[in-house]
């Protein structure tokens, strides 16, 4: 056996919970996972309170910055870890600017830097101009480690970087609920209910689809949370002008039990963002996991997930007409949404569980 000092020993840093979002829910599971043999030095980032605050400047986020970084050299000191396990930010100046002093504070420490990139937009945010380009390869080149979710998921790469492609992985409960059938076609939507996220874009295309076949009757369910105010205003007045044959019942984040079976409980899973740090959603991961064929807009790194016409069907952003057609085909065919599911469910078992993401995580840290 080895001995402690021989221990390979990685210092984990990145944004966990609160608030609950794809990065931070995959951040967390690493953090509490059994990572045997590795010795986990764990730093916890917790610079926003709420989902509306990420991504944006407040004074309390520039005061922990530094003894964040404070934090880092003395866990070093103590416990002399590697490597470093860090998390990026997505593209803005707020988490970028985390991101470059963290990283140019805290890398000389160690002998090997992994960058774990979650969101979808940094890429772009790094190529508007020359000067982030070049901010962007000092802050994440130089020979760092880096771990993207699939080969349609964007991040930055640069000449000596180590590339491996690792989805999030989930992990199902061992008894699902059982799968209820109803004479409504029933269309899930899951995740915070942001105006990108293609909530507006699903109202609208449910609202044609009902229009065009009033004798069919619908459900449509927004499961998440309101990101302000003025959203719920807008989406709660396009609900309220939903066709009489839709029912779509108040909007509210579910969590555990109660998520799954509401899974379990409709017909689809329909996802058509476009907001801009998506890259691949655990929400997709959960509807293939729980046997809920998918629909969702063909952007970012979402096609890593969802392949067209095999395990899922994808439209493109905002294209409410397509949204629609592909809503209307699921409900004509019980038969495509069978073999979608299948597909889905296999890949799902192949390569999304959460054991899988971990033994890869363990390697490529190892």
């Amino acid at each position: 056996m080895k001995s402690d000092s021989a221990k390979q020993k990685v210092m984990l840093v990145g944004v966990v919970p609160p608030p609950v979002h794809g990065q931070s829910i995959a951040t967390k599971a690493l953090f509490d996972a059994d990572l045997s043999p590795i010795e986990k030095i764990l730093l916890p980032i917790r610079s926003s309170k709420s989902i509306d605050t990420v991504g944006k400047l407040s004074l309390s986020k520039a005061l922990s910055l530094f003894p964040l970084i404070l934090k880092a050299w003395l866990l070093w000191l103590w416990k002399r870890p590697q490597t470093l396990y860090y998390t990026a930010g997505s593209g803005a100046w707020v988490p970028f600017t985390r991101d470059f002093l963290f990283l140019a504070l805290c890398r000389p420490l160690f002998k090997r830097t992994v960058i774990h990139y979650h969101s979808g937009n940094l890429v772009e945010f790094l190529e508007a101009s020359p000067l982030r380009s070049k901010l962007g390869q000092f802050t994440y080149g130089r020979g760092a480690c880096t771990i993207r979710l699939g080969k349609y998921c964007p991040a930055p790469i640069y000449p000596g970087n180590q590339v491996f492609d690792v989805p999030n992985g989930i992990d199902v409960p061992e008894y699902l609920p059982e799968r209820t059938e109803s004479d409504t076609f029933r269309i899930l939507f899951l995740g915070n209910l942001f105006i990108d996220k293609g909530v507006l874009d699903l109202i609208s295309a449910v609202t044609l689809l009902g229009k065009q076949s009033p004798e069919k009757n619908f459900k449509l369910s927004l499961i998440g949370g309101w990101p302000d105010e003025t959203t719920r205003s807008k989406i709660e007045n396009a609900i309220s002008e939903l066709p009489s044959n839709v029912d779509c019942p108040p909007p509210a984040p579910a969590y555990g039990d109660e998520k799954w079976k509401a899974l379990r409980s409709h017909d689809v899973f329909a996802f058509p963002s476009y907001y801009s740090s998506e890259n691949l959603p655990l929400v997709i991961i959960e509807a293939m996991a729980a046997g809920l064929p998918v629909i969702a807009s063909d952007w970012r790194g979402i096609k890593s997930l969802v392949e067209d016409g095999k395990t899922g069907l994808l439209v493109k952003p905002s294209d409410i007409n397509q949204l629609a057609a592909a809503i209307d085909k699921m409900a004509s065919d019980q038969t495509l949404r069978r073999n979608l599911t299948i597909h889905a469910n296999k890949q799902y078992v192949e390569s999304l569980t959460k054991q899988i993401h971990l033994n890869k995580i363990c390697d490529i840290l190892q």
